[in-house]
């Protein structure tokens, strides 16, 4: 990176807002900031193959101030939508990113999504915990529904005042005045979301609306995405028999408003290529490099390997060789030992022995043992028949 850039960086406002990296005139990257100065200093350090690729390509930055992360959060949605850049979509796929959609009921519900049907949803939005959180927020003033299911009983999100409660009554008891009411709220929710900020203020006459959406677009409770929750966890595993069709497998766990969800359509089979099929830690180190292969799949945020220290090493050699850092542990089921914690922060220590107690890690490798055996199986019965 050309040393005007570095410098530009480091006299960057402590400030929310949002930042394009380009080359000349096309921008390569969009991204949002609760402190501008922070998230910008995070690039001088190569982490992945997007840092390198910025170090290599960016010859401008510039930034644009805002008055909250909120702001910055819709902004840079608002951004990605109309310039579509190159990065933006490499490395965050259909999958990774967040959108809000709207159901077609009466009372229609709000959704956060990775891929929406409808193309009126709102988005995309790269921090999906940041959208909820302020989608929280938003709720607290201007309610609406999440309902998954009719039913007729008030539910404890009106009781709370977090829905109007129009949703849970007969049909035909619906009035013309409780949607209107209703369709009120949500319009405003969709053009908070849109960053129509001026047209709500011009719009908008209670003093109590206007108090609601100020408070709203100048909230600061969450941070910037690189300290939000972790969102994917990938596990590794190989399987062999007496060394013949050896085989690897990669699954995928995606953290879906703090529960963590099999990500079926992103698991991945390999069969091994040049690594000895009888040597474990050579074979785990190859699909790691293959998968490596693939900056468009986007990075985890925890690497689970299955096995033990030989495993380990194995694969923190690839990382070390890629010059790519991502945070890495195996998982020696025997004794149910988590190996690698001495490389990761107080901080990353902390949430393993969390996915630990709550069997996560288990069940990573539990699925991927099962994925890679019965891919072995296959393979097997095939080359018999």
């Amino acid at each position: 990176m050309k040393a005007s850039i570095i410098e530009k960086i480091k006299s960057s406002p402590k400030a929310p807002g949002v930042y394009i990296f380009y080359k000349n005139k096309e921008v390569l990257y969009i991204g949002k900031a609760a402190n501008l100065n922070n998230r910008l200093k995070s690039y001088l350090k190569i982490t992945d193959l997007k840092t390198k690729f910025l170090h290599q390509e960016t010859t401008n930055i510039k930034w644009l101030e805002l008055s909250s992360p909120i702001e910055a959060l819709i902004k840079e949605s608002s951004l990605i939508k109309t310039i579509n850049p190159k990065l933006n979509v490499c490395w965050q796929d259909d999958k990774n990113h967040f959108y809000i959609s709207f159901t077609k009921d009466d009372f229609p519900k709000v959704r956060v999504t990775h891929q929406p049907k409808d193309q009126k949803a709102l988005g995309p939005f790269t921090d999906g915990r940041a959208l909820r959180l302020v989608l929280k927020i938003i709720r607290r003033h201007f309610p609406y529904c999440t309902c998954r299911e009719n039913h007729l009983r008030i539910c404890l999100n009106s009781q709370i005042d977090n829905c109007f409660g129009f949703c849970c009554q007969k049909k035909n008891s619906i009035t013309t005045a409780q949607k209107t009411i209703y369709n009120k709220s949500l319009k405003t929710i969709k053009d908070i979301l849109n960053g129509k900020k001026k047209h709500l203020l011009k719009q908008i006459t209670r003093d109590s609306d206007l108090w609601a959406i100020d408070n709203i677009l100048s909230h600061s409770e969450f941070l910037d995405s690189n300290d939000s929750e972790w969102q994917r966890i990938e596990c590794y595993d190989i399987s062999n028999l007496s060394g013949k069709e050896a085989v690897g497998a990669m699954t995928v766990l995606i953290n879906e408003a703090g529960q963590w969800q099999s990500e079926v359509k992103e698991f991945r089979k390999f069969k091994i290529k040049n690594a000895p099929t009888q040597d474990d830690p050579r074979m785990i180190a190859e699909i790691l490099t293959r998968r490596l292969n693939h900056p468009e799949w986007s990075y985890p945020d925890l690497i689970i390997i299955d096995g033990g220290i030989t495993q380990y090493n194995a694969a923190q050699k690839v990382l070390d060789k890629t010059k790519i850092n991502l945070r890495l542990i195996s998982f020696a089921k025997p004794q149910k030992k988590v190996l690698g914690l001495n490389k990761l922060t107080t901080a990353d220590k902390k949430i393993v022995e969390e996915l630990k107690e709550e069997l996560i890690i288990e069940k990573a490798i539990k699925q991927t043992h099962n994925y890679v055996i019965n891919y072995h199986r296959r393979l097997r019965d095939k080359i018999r028949a």
